[in-house]
């Protein structure tokens, strides 16, 4: 549930709060006003009945309507009350109400306002000396209808408020929550990678101090993106040159040592032309030595193509490329490894070719340490916007995203991307084989 809504609510809560309050003591003020006003009309419409009651003749009612009418001219026309006289046996109207407008408030606060039912009795004599009952009767529904009158635009007045105030919190609220989509969106671009994101200057403070915060965070980190790529760009240039000086130096010193020495044990074997016995010595002596030196040069050249593919200086990356799926198909049969490239791909420079090189070296490892695939595909290509595109994908066993086994040198290729400013794109799960999709853009990334 957002914050907006909860504020919301909670506002609601208040103000619904606020509309039972002030509903229980409007009616709760209308109840005693209906009580107090029903009682008092009926105390005083019984004390003039009796007055006219004493003054009046035996059996002399009509006498006594008249006097009635003299002394109370508003009985016959009470709005809410019945006047009845009992002599005896006999009840006899002296008033009757007219129909009370209870039906104009609604019936619930009919129900709570209505007070209990009030019945006013007094015995009296006439100046006869009569005995008889007078007894009033209350109806409050005119006064129920007066009050729900009175009340009715003190309970609208409140809801009306109630919903005018709730709106407009929602709506300002919401006004002043929406930069926090932005920040939110912001922080999505820094765990992105998209150090560039920055926020603008917000009205309220508190959220403009997050904005100044954020940005400074995200000036830092971009600086310390930059000098991280600088730093792993030049140390990976750095480990590079030394491979190639080192493959170099095997190159011209150990590998012409080992020629030399094969050179003087064929010499060797050639002129030994003497005796049978120490002809078949030397001879064999010879053999042992070119020997040893094929396997020596075998070992220096293996070392000389780990530490820097020689074709890659002198014929390319997709010779280079070609020339190690060529051999990695050789020595694993069970496997087959599909290369294919597009377009032109001589101009990506000495930075680029290298990178890609060992990070189709490392997966073609990694392929066969872990993935247990039957084919991996390796596509080279340049886009329409001159950016290098390299995929690479096996029908191997995959691996959970989030939990990547350990030597699979992903951290590595991450490294080499990102220090040309590339995009790393990574795809896999549990028997879905391992998707990479590497972007470098060749404009900024040659080197």
């Amino acid at each position: 549930m957002s914050l907006r809504v909860r504020l919301n609510l909670l506002i609601t809560v208040m103000f619904v709060t606020i509309l039972v309050l002030g509903a229980l003591l409007v009616i709760h003020n209308a109840r005693g006003a209906v009580a107090e006003e029903t009682q008092s009309t009926a105390r005083l419409a019984l004390q003039l009945l009796e007055v006219a009651y004493a003054s009046a003749s035996p059996g002399g009612q009509e006498v006594l309507r008249s006097r009635l009418r003299e002394q109370m001219p508003e009985v016959d026309s009470a709005r809410h009350l019945q006047v009845a006289l009992i002599e005896g046996d006999r009840e006899l109207p002296l008033a009757v109400a007219e129909p009370a407008r209870r039906g104009d408030a609604p019936q619930w606060f009919a129900r709570l306002v209505e007070p209990a039912a009030t019945e006013l009795r007094r015995g009296v004599a006439s100046a006869a000396g009569t005995q008889a009952e007078i007894v009033v009767r209350a109806d409050p529904g005119d006064e129920i209808a007066e009050s729900w009158d009175d009340a009715r635009p003190l309970l609208l007045l409140v809801l009306g408020v109630s919903i005018l105030a709730n709106g407009l919190v929602y709506v300002v609220i919401g006004r002043w929550l929406r930069p926090v989509e932005r920040i939110v969106a912001a922080m999505d671009g820094i765990e992105q990678g998209d150090y560039r994101a920055r926020l603008p200057a917000f009205d309220l403070p508190e959220l403009g101090n997050v904005a100044s915060k954020f940005n400074h965070m995200a000036e830092v980190l971009e600086h310390s993106r930059e000098q991280n790529r600088y730093l792993a760009q030049q140390t990976l240039a750095v480990q590079e040159a030394e491979r190639r000086a080192l493959a170099h130096e095997l190159h011209d010193e150990l590998g012409q040592s080992i020629s030399a020495i094969k050179a003087v044990a064929a010499s060797i074997g050639e002129s030994s032309r003497g005796p049978e016995r120490e002809s078949g010595r030397v001879a064999s002596a010879a053999a042992t030595i070119t020997d040893i030196s094929n396997h020596l040069y075998s070992v220096v050249r293996g070392m000389m193509r780990r530490l820097r593919p020689v074709l890659l200086d002198e014929f390319g990356l997709v010779r280079a490329l070609e020339e190690l799926v060529d051999g990695w198909n050789e020595r694993h049969a069970d496997v087959f490894c599909r290369l294919t490239t597009h377009n032109r791909l001589d101009d990506l420079g000495d930075a680029v070719n290298i990178s890609v090189y060992r990070i189709v070296q490392e997966c073609l490892t990694n392929t066969t340490k872990h993935a247990h695939a039957s084919e991996v595909g390796v596509d080279v290509r340049r886009t329409e916007d001159g950016a290098l595109r390299l995929a690479i994908a096996d029908d191997g066993q995959g691996f959970e995203p989030g939990a990547a086994p350990r030597g699979l040198g992903l951290l590595g290729m991450r490294e080499r991307v990102e220090a040309l400013q590339g995009k790393f794109e990574l795809a896999t799960g549990r028997g879905r084989g391992v998707h990479l999709m590497i972007t470098i853009p060749i404009a900024r990334g040659t080197g």
